[in-house]
């Protein structure tokens, strides 16, 4: 069943009066009839009788709603009549010679019919397919107002997010998360904070492409997300939204819009995190093959905190209908804490238990910036065909800093300090073209270059005793520097016979990558050309079921965190490291997904099978001579996958909507260094959503879902369950909306228990943390401008394997 959309007409003749002049004036007021107040920003458009698909004027109503065309030639015309929230309405009016027109007040009211000499613009459903995309409708949700962006991708099809709020797309982790079509250094980097604290009420919808063509960067097999915010018309608008909850977790953001001319700004900025979230933590690691030691254990209490920022600033320049300039720049990043208090027991063979106290502080920094232009350009003769440019300069550090105190009951003290200074520089330039053909043909093409320059110097200071100084430990301490440029180009082609819609694409690439180790004179170069295929067949039976293949190849290239050789050893006997040798990785997917959208009704489901004969793994392994275990990545890890993903949004009645999606995955993992080490399993998730409209002010909304992730050869997962209601209050003629929330409230704290077994020892990784919350959220809209102003695209970076998925 559809919600409709708030419309009304009143038809007046304008009265008609002889005059001397070829020329004249059209003029009227527009108003709100539920309250008979003036519109203001109403669009009026005006169009020739004899050709009304093309506005000759149009114009925008002042604070008393008032219009005027001046300078009108006699003829016969049509004014169109349209404001964000109600319908369009359209009427013919004659102008004679010298004679004003004045229109009578034209009233735009909620209707269920259409009126004569009315046209009823309907409602979106709230989930749209199309070709190569599903569309959520945000705006036609109300829950949604009071809700911030990763609470609404809970909701959204082909989307899944757990507990801990980490997301996946289409089953995988392995997607970007974009902002009106362009990447952005609040999402690059820290994905699960910036959706948190961004406001559903900015959203307008949300786009998921599950199959991407050709014309994005050869990222993993799941997908893009694309946020939507407001489009543009004239004025300003605001807001400031606030957000608290009792587990400690707190948000504030605010934004502000105006377009006044040809110049729109846009600005927002979001800033949040968490203060003293404890918990506690266990770790046990038991070898099966004699080692010094029968069983290690730590156990204690661990103290969290954190802060992130993001924040982005645009102004687009309308040169005219065709030619558009946007310059834009952003700011993002922040910093985590920890502190860690625990007691070591090693259990000796033969000998008594041994005690240590570990004591260990971090914290890492990872501030970015980026700034960027764009240049559009859309043809007169054909408003789908479009030429552009982009630039984009990305700035990021990623720091971190350790100081740790091993205090031993059996050996000497142990005194650590780790620091590693780590920088990020990318550059990327891009162009875009698209001509469309007849007979629904279509050809895209476009180039790109990004040039990302990284670095790190890490240093480990060490000593024994006290009063003593540090000393510098040389196996840990070195400059690495390493260049990766990328150049791609692409090209596809899209056709249509009969029901099917066709996209060949092809995409080719070509990375060069100099690596040096400054300190003990080690390079690393690589060169490389990737092929990468991409098909999709679309056939639409009818309007409401649609069936999708699609195959490609992707590709997902390690970023410096997986790259830095730095070692994390203030544990002695526990150390983790990045390897600067690893290669791409390269996915081969096959789908099958079949769509039916039905009234209010949306359902699909997918068929995905995916092979990696060089998946980047992380994996462990233990020194029985030694005791230490030592985690990093490698090109070590074949999979293949097969999964079925399910999405339902439904809307029972006007009032009540009901979003359900699902996944289950299996997949079989293998070590090829080590053919015996492998693993096999099923996982998934599911998410079950709710809202309810009570009144026109008040809506409830609830929750539930559960998620397990895929086995690796050597991890396997918990099921992870989480559940809330919430509640939300319109105030103030709707300006602000106070919500309240309930999260997990069976359940005090989550303990989260994962287990790593190898054939010569098994580890065990246990957190507690709080699990169970009550929130506050408030926000304040201000302003008469409804929608965004940015219409430009951007630049869309996403090769990297960790570079702003959300998995993770």
């Amino acid at each position: 069943m559809r919600k409709t959309l708030l419309l009304a007409v009143i038809l007046l003749a304008g009265t008609i009066v002889s005059g001397q002049t070829t020329k004249t004036s059209v003029s009227g007021i527009i108003k709100d009839s539920t309250g008979q107040k003036p519109l203001q920003y109403a669009t009026v458009e005006l169009f020739s009788a004899g050709n009304p698909g093309t506005a000759l004027r149009s114009v925008y109503t002042n604070d008393k709603g008032k219009f005027v065309f001046n300078a009108v030639d006699t003829g016969n015309y049509i004014l169109a009549f349209s404001h964000t929230g109600f319908a369009e309405k359209k009427q013919n009016i004659t102008v004679t010679q010298g004679s004003p027109v004045d229109i009578n007040d034209i009233s735009l009211s909620p209707a269920s019919v259409t009126l004569q000499g009315a046209t009823v613009v309907a409602k979106k459903p709230l989930v749209e397919q199309m070709d190569d995309k599903i569309v959520f409708n945000v705006e036609n949700d109300p829950a949604t107002k009071t809700e911030t962006a990763i609470d609404i991708l809970r909701k959204t099809p082909f989307v899944s997010v757990d507990g801990n709020d980490n997301i996946s797309v289409n089953g995988q982790t392995n997607f970007k998360v974009l902002l009106n079509g362009r990447e952005t250094a609040m999402f690059a980097q820290n994905v699960k904070e910036a959706l948190k604290g961004f406001p559903g009420a900015l959203i307008t919808k949300i786009e998921v492409i599950t199959t991407p063509s050709a014309k994005y960067d050869a990222e993993g097999v799941g997908g893009v997300i694309n946020i939507i915010t407001k489009k543009k018309v004239v004025g300003y608008n605001g807001s400031v939204n606030t957000y608290y909850s009792s587990n400690g977790w707190r948000n504030v953001n605010t934004n502000f819009s105006a377009k006044f001319g040809k110049v729109g700004i846009t600005m927002y900025y979001g800033a949040g995190g968490s203060h003293n979230i404890k918990g506690t933590s266990r770790m046990e690691t038991v070898p099966f093959v004699t080692a010094p030691f029968d069983k290690r254990v730590l156990l204690g209490n661990r103290v969290n905190g954190n802060f992130w920022n993001f924040g982005n600033a645009e102004v687009s320049w309308e040169v005219d209908t065709l030619n558009t300039f946007s310059f834009y720049g952003n700011v993002s990043g922040g910093n985590n804490k920890n502190k860690l208090h625990q007691t070591i027991t090693i259990e000796y063979p033969g000998v008594p238990d041994s005690t240590s106290v570990y004591d260990l502080e971090s914290r890492n920094e990872y501030p970015t910036a980026s700034f960027g232009a764009d240049y559009i350009k859309k043809f007169k003769n054909n408003k789908e065909k479009e030429f552009s440019v982009r630039f984009n300069g990305e700035f990021g550090n990623s720091n971190t800093f350790l100081n740790s105190l091993m205090d031993n009951q059996v050996a000497l003290d142990r005194y650590v300090i780790n620091n590693s200074e780590a920088k990020n520089r990318q550059y990327t330039l891009q162009s875009d073209f698209i001509q469309p053909l007849p007979k629904n043909q279509k050809i895209e093409a476009g180039m790109k270059a990004i040039m990302r320059k990284a670095s790190s110097d890490f240093e480990s200071l060490i000593k024994s005793y006290s009063n003593e100084d540090y000393k510098q430990n040389l196996d840990n301490t070195d400059q690495f520097r390493y260049d990766q440029n990328v150049y791609s180009a692409y090209g596809t082609y899209a056709f249509k016979i009969k029901k099917t819609t066709f996209r060949l694409g092809m995409r080719m690439e070509h990375t060069e990558v100099d690596g040096d180790f400054i300190s003990s004179s080690t390079k690393v170069k690589q060169s490389y050309t990737n092929l990468l295929p991409n098909i999709q067949a679309t056939t639409k039976f009818n309007n409401a079921l649609t069936m999708v293949i699609s195959y490609s190849d992707r590709l997902q290239r390690p970023f410096i965190q997986n790259l830095n050789p730095f070692k994390n050893n203030n544990d002695a006997l526990f150390i983790s490291f990045g390897n600067p040798n690893l290669d791409p990785q390269i996915i081969h997917s096959l789908s099958v997904q079949t769509r039916l959208n039905k009234g209010g009704t949306f359902a699909g489901i997918t068929f995905t099978g995916s092979y990696s004969n060089n998946m980047i793994a992380q994996y462990s392994a233990f020194n029985p001579a030694t005791g230490v275990t030592s985690t990093t990545s490698g090109n070590i890890g074949k999979e293949l996958a097969i999964s079925a993903n399910g999405n339902v949004s439904t809307k029972i009645n006007k009032d009540w909507n009901v979003f359900i999606n699902g996944n289950i995955r299996y997949n079989k993992v293998e070590n090829k260094m080590l053919s015996s080490q492998k693993n096999s399993g099923f996982s998934g998730n599911a998410n079950l959503n709710t809202s309810y409209t009570l009144k026109k002010k008040f809506t409830a909304s609830g929750y539930a879902g559960f998620y397990r992730n895929p086995v690796s050869f050597q991890t396997r997962y918990p099921l992870n369950i989480w559940y809330g209601i919430n509640a939300g209050y319109k105030l103030f003629k709707e300006k602000v909306t106070v919500s309240v929330g309930a999260n997990n409230f069976f359940q005090k704290d989550r303990t989260y228990k994962l287990v790593t077994t190898d054939p010569v020892f098994q580890y065990t990784s246990q957190s507690t943390f709080p699990f169970r919350g009550l929130a506050f959220s408030l926000s304040w809209n201000f302003g008469k401008l409804t929608e965004n102003v940015s219409k430009k695209k951007g630049v869309n970076n996403d090769d990297l394997i960790n570079n702003g998925n959300g998995g993770n």
